[in-house]
C-alpha cells in the first residue's frame, strides 16, 4: 500500500492551477533559468530521468479575463508537446523514459506531486525574477559545473520533500521531469476591448488589455530527496502549441540551459 499524500496537499494542489494565469501577470516577461547549487550530471553516471506526460491547458479568454478550457485545442497541444518533447529528450546523454499516466494509488501520488509541483515553482518564478525575491534566496552564487554565471545569482533550494520518493519507488527513475504549460488566447470581445483600449491612448485615457496568458514551466527532481534541481521558466513563452511546429518551438524554451553531462574528473577538481 502506498503512502497517503495529506489533505493538505490536495488542498494546496488546487491553489496551483487556479493560480497559474495570475502568475503570468505578476512576474516580469523574462525568462529563467535555475541549477541546484552544486548539482550535475556525471558523464559516467547512469541517471535515469522519467519524463512523465505534459500538464496542458488551453483555452480562450474572454474580455472580461474569463478563462474557458478548450478540449480540442487542449488534447492537439497535449499531443505536440509530448513529440516535441520525446525527440528533444532523446537527444540526452541519459537514461530516458517517457510515461503517459501510472495506475491505482501511484497515479494518485503522481497526480497530488505533480500539483505540489505546480505550486512549488510558481513560488520559484516569483522570487527569482520580481522584486518579492526572499532574501535567504538571492545570495550570489560562483558559477561552477552545471551553473553558468548568467543564472547564479539566485539559490534554487526549493523541495517537494522526502515523500517523492515514493515515485521513485514506482518507476524506479532517479529524477523525474514535469512540464506545465498553460495558454489562453484571447477571443474576439477580448481583441476587441485590447484595440479599445489601445485607441484610448490617443485621448489619454490608455487601457492596457493583454492579448492572453502564456506561460510555462520544465523542471527536473530528484527522486531520491524531493529535491528540485533544475527550473526553468517563462512568463511570456512562445510558440504556439496547437501547431507542431509551435510545440517544437515551445519546448526548445522550456529545456533552455537543461543540465549537460560533465566529466567525473572536471566535477572532482571544481569540488
Amino acid at each position: 500500500m502506498g503512502v497517503k499524500i495529506p489533505t493538505k496537499l490536495f488542498r494546496t494542489a488546487a491553489l496551483a492551477a487556479a493560480s497559474a494565469a495570475a502568475l503570468a501577470v505578476s512576474v516580469p516577461a523574462s525568462a529563467t533559468a535555475l541549477v541546484r547549487d552544486g548539482f550535475a550530471f556525471v558523464e559516467v553516471a547512469d541517471a535515469k530521468i522519467v519524463v512523465f506526460r505534459p500538464d496542458v491547458h488551453v483555452g480562450s479568454m474572454s474580455a472580461g479575463g474569463l478563462d474557458q478550457p478548450n478540449a480540442e485545442w487542449t488534447e492537439a497541444a497535449r499531443a505536440n508537446i509530448q513529440a516535441a518533447l520525446v525527440d528533444a529528450m532523446n537527444q540526452q546523454n541519459a537514461e530516458v523514459e517517457f510515461l503517459d499516466e501510472l495506475e491505482g494509488e501511484n497515479a494518485e501520488t503522481l497526480n497530488a506531486y505533480r500539483a505540489l509541483f505546480e505550486a512549488v515553482v510558481q513560488s520559484i518564478a516569483v522570487h527569482s525574477q520580481s522584486a518579492e525575491r526572499l532574501p535567504s534566496k538571492g545570495e550570489e552564487r560562483e558559477a561552477g559545473p552545471g551553473r553558468s554565471a548568467r543564472r547564479s545569482g539566485v539559490q534554487l533550494d526549493w523541495t517537494l520533500g522526502e515523500g517523492a520518493s515514493q515515485l521513485r519507488d514506482a518507476t524506479g527513475a532517479d529524477y523525474a521531469m514535469m512540464i506545465f504549460t498553460h495558454d489562453s488566447y484571447g477571443d474576439d470581445g477580448r481583441k476587441a476591448a485590447q484595440v479599445a483600449g489601445m485607441l484610448g491612448c490617443i485621448i489619454g485615457a490608455c487601457v492596457i488589455i493583454q492579448a492572453g496568458v502564456h506561460v510555462g514551466y520544465a523542471g527536473l527532481v530528484d527522486l531520491r530527496t524531493g529535491n528540485i534541481v533544475w527550473f526553468n521558466t517563462d512568463p511570456s513563452i512562445g510558440g504556439d502549441p496547437r501547431d507542431p511546429e509551435g510545440a517544437v518551438e515551445r519546448v526548445q524554451k522550456l529545456l533552455e540551459d537543461f543540465p549537460q553531462p560533465v566529466p567525473a574528473t572536471e566535477l572532482a577538481l571544481a569540488q
